[in-house]
């Protein structure tokens, strides 16, 4: 019968990988955010806003990959 019990604290990313991870993934969304709207020829009339508030959409959807890149190269590195 095996006895030994193990209790590993399950942490998360440190704080230097979520904000490297943050460094990366966040001017990647936003850049590609502007692109869109460029693309976007309805959006032409609204000009630069348009492109400003587009990068800012991009820079908050790049919260959710760089997280989910935190984590798998925290995963990563505990294996």
């Amino acid at each position: 019968m095996n006895t030994k019990v193990t209790h590993e604290h399950e942490s998360g990313p440190s704080t230097g990988l979520r904000l490297f991870c943050l460094a990366l993934m966040v001017p990647a969304c936003a850049i590609n955010g502007a692109f869109i709207a460029l693309a976007i020829p309805a959006l032409a009339p609204y000009g630069i806003p348009a492109l400003i508030t587009a990068a800012g959409i991009g820079g908050v959807i790049g919260i959710f990959p760089a997280r989910w890149l935190a984590r798998k190269i925290h995963q990563g590195l505990r294996d």
